[in-house]
């Protein structure tokens, strides 16, 4: 019982994480308005809030605390469903998540037996993520949702209820010391479903090897031996180095992917993490105390240097240092008791056996019923005593027969000195034969299969394909869309594709250009918001990587594609990075356009410029071989020096005719920063920017007549 509450409260912590985070970022920090320092310490202080749970655990013990902290986070979650962002969306999603972390460290001061509760609930947490298609239940429909979050709720109350506290507690483990850095592994990289889908050419197999992966994680976490720690290590290593520091130098004209293959890095990683938290899981400590609320002051430390490495200048290569980092902070703990475990013999240890101590004279050692025995026949032990004689019962005289009857041995019953008593003794010392359920050991079997069942009852759950948008333009003329999609968050906080998608549907696109995709950035969400809406849109995509190979731009359409080609953008002053991703499409037979997608970076040195610079020689060079044109969140006017940079090489601005068009933000636009630059080849036949909220842009749809 321990196993389905740990795992499934664990479970409800990382959904809390993925509308928290989101949320910070979305609402509170308003898609970087807010000043970092001051994100950051507000993010602080909630995990801060969980401390003063540790006094309390210590005086009234953990199960109390945990059983009120668990109903709490439930109760504040189902409430959380009821929001429609805002305020009221980022406060409650604050008060879950403090109510999450009193639980884990109520947890954590129960001695309720977490090594394979902690594995099982990571796993099965990735897996009702990759079973919704990296969706959460928070943003499925409302019976969609409240199917997953019921079940789950009244399984973890009821049985957290039913549960007792152990008669006698265990020693807290170190596991609960390494729970917050392997938790930001798991939610950046092990189990990131987005690496494998936006992995090149990664195979449809990417999700169920990860998901298999996991559940193979839970078994192997109860794996031990000196070798169990040292090479979960290496794994881990590997898998961080594989799937997350590794990327392709271009891959069909893409620069920036991750490898392909991701998956079976990623898979290395998982059951790295396993054979770790298994080896922590196996060292125990008299006290729990600090370690848990410290450990997940880790997570969000770490996970907040990971995706804001750029600001801090810590380097190229930046992402998998912070990823190593991740591995470092797992690893000393861990590896420090292990340290200690190996110079500290444990109270199960035996006493090493005394060597026996020769007679004097004609004394000498003797056994007696398989004891050794080092007192010299005839001699006096220290109290003075005589020593006694191998079969010489206390008090008995000398020729007297042993008794028998209730005082004595059984009549018929050998000697307890001879060979025949010692072994009936072994025969009676023997252990009864294990039963089939602990052969089975069916707590650990259900924990292997249970991330698995909940990936199918997860993907029966998930919402079918939608539509193609059906473009009404005519004859020689091209419809082009280009959105700031906003990682698919709205003005209000909420993360809503499928408003997204009827947006975009509306506009009636025959090439769609999109901004800010996040492919499951965990600070995000995790969500794969390109694959969720290239499903619902009906519509193949070409995605390129700006930031890392999770972040960047995409272009979407159902016409032929003759040329795909992306650059890379210097980079400075933001975590999202920068690219331009160039396609020739066969707009007609024998007409060929192009299409640039950029998003420029909002700075105050000299970067954009530079970017603006590279990505106007780029389409330069494309429209070599078509007319082409430009469209994306530019972050400046058109009069500004960037915009310059493009009309200075003889394209013209393709919004003039209907300025001022006024497309962010998007509740109260004021400013004009979404651009479209076009080839004098190519004419502007319409604009529209219809009001939206489902982004923090207004979407700009052009009609090009070629």
């Amino acid at each position: 019982m321990p196993v389905i509450v740990i795992a499934l409260g664990i479970v409800f912590l990382v959904d809390i994480l993925r509308v928290w985070l989101p949320s910070l970022i979305t609402v509170y920090g308003d898609a970087g308005a807010t000043p970092a320092e001051q994100l950051g310490l507000f993010a602080i202080a909630w995990f801060a809030v969980a401390f003063a749970v540790v006094p309390l655990c210590r005086r009234v013990g953990g199960r109390p605390v945990a059983v009120l902290a668990g109903v709490a986070m439930v109760m504040l979650r189902l409430w959380l469903q009821f929001t429609d962002g805002g305020d009221a969306q980022l406060y409650l999603a604050c008060l879950a998540l403090v109510a999450a972390l009193c639980w884990l460290i109520a947890v954590a001061h129960t001695g309720w037996d977490a090594s394979v509760g902690v594995p099982a609930g990571l796993a099965a947490a990735v897996a009702l993520h990759a079973g919704l298609g990296t969706l959460d239940p928070m943003w499925l429909e409302a019976w969609r949702g409240w199917a997953v979050l019921g079940t789950l709720a009244v399984v973890f109350v009821a049985a957290q209820v039913w549960i007792q506290a152990p008669a006698v507690p265990a020693p807290g483990p170190v596991l609960w010391a390494v729970f917050g850095p392997a938790l930001f592994l798991t939610g950046v990289l092990f189990g990131n479903v987005g690496v494998a889908h936006a992995a090149a050419g990664e195979p449809r197999w990417g999700v169920p090897v990860l998901v298999a992966a996991w559940a193979l994680a839970v078994p192997v976490s109860r794996l031990r031996g000196v070798w169990v720690l040292p090479v979960g290590l290496v794994l881990l290593i590997a898998g961080v180095v594989g799937a997350g520091y590794l990327e392709t130098s271009a891959h069909d004209g893409v620069v920036g992917l991750a490898p392909t293959g991701a998956a079976g890095w990623q898979a290395l990683g998982v059951l790295g993490l396993g054979l770790v938290l298994g080896d922590a899981a196996a060292r125990t400590r008299p006290a729990v105390r600090w370690a848990p609320a410290w450990s997940m002051v880790g997570f969000v430390g770490l996970t907040f240097l990971h995706y804001a490495r750029y600001d801090i200048e810590i380097g190229v290569l930046a992402r998998g240092r912070v990823l190593l980092l991740g591995v470092l902070a797992l690893a000393v703990p861990a590896g420090l008791a292990a340290v200690r475990d190996r110079r500290t013999p444990t109270a199960s240890e035996p006493e090493p056996e005394a060597a026996p101590v020769p007679a004097r004279g004609r004394g000498r050692t003797v056994a007696h019923g398989g004891a050794r025995s080092d007192v010299p026949l005839g001699g006096r032990t220290r109290a003075g005593r005589p020593a006694q004689r191998p079969g010489h019962r206390p008090g008995a005289r000398p020729g007297a027969k042993p008794a028998t009857g209730r005082a004595g041995s059984r009549p018929g019953a050998p000697a307890v000195g001879g060979p025949a008593g010692r072994k009936a003794d072994r025969r009676r010392e023997l252990p009864p034969p294990p039963s089939l359920a602990e052969r089975v050991h069916a707590p650990l079997a259900l924990a292997t299969v249970f991330p698995v069942l909940i990936a199918l009852a997860a993907f029966g759950l998930r919402p079918g394909a939608g539509s193609a948008p059906v473009p009404d333009v005519a004859a020689g003329t091209m419809r082009v869309v280009t959105y700031n999609i906003r990682m698919g968050y709205g003005v209000d906080g909420r993360f809503d594709p499928d408003r997204t998608a009827d947006t975009i549907r509306a506009l009636k696109p025959d090439v769609l250009v999109l901004n800010e995709v996040d492919r499951a950035w965990f600070l995000n969400g995790g969500h794969d918001v390109l694959t969720l809406l290239a499903r619902r849109l009906d519509l193949p995509y070409r995605f390129a990587p700006a930031a890392d190979p999770q972040w960047g731009d995409a272009v979407l359409t159902r016409k032929p594609i003759r040329h795909l080609e992306s650059i890379k953008l210097p980079a400075g002053g933001a975590p999202t990075g920068a690219q331009a991703l160039g396609v020739v499409i066969e707009a007609a037979p024998g007409k060929l356009v192009g299409v640039v997608s950029t998003h420029l970076q909002d700075a105050d040195d000299k970067v954009p410029q530079e970017q603006a610079e590279r990505a106007a020689a780029f389409a330069v060079r494309l429209g070599a071989s078509a007319p082409v044109v430009v469209l994306g969140d530019m972050n400046a006017t058109i009069d500004s020096p960037q915009m310059r940079a493009f009309t200075g090489r003889g394209l013209v601005d393709g919004l003039g005719r209907v300025r001022p068009l006024r497309t962010y933000p998007a509740d109260k636009p004021k400013q004009e920063i979404d651009q479209v630059l076009v080839d004098p080849r190519l004419r502007v036949a319409a604009v529209d920017a219809p009001p939206s909220t489902a982004s923090d842009h207004l979407p700009v749809a052009v009609t090009l007549v070629y």
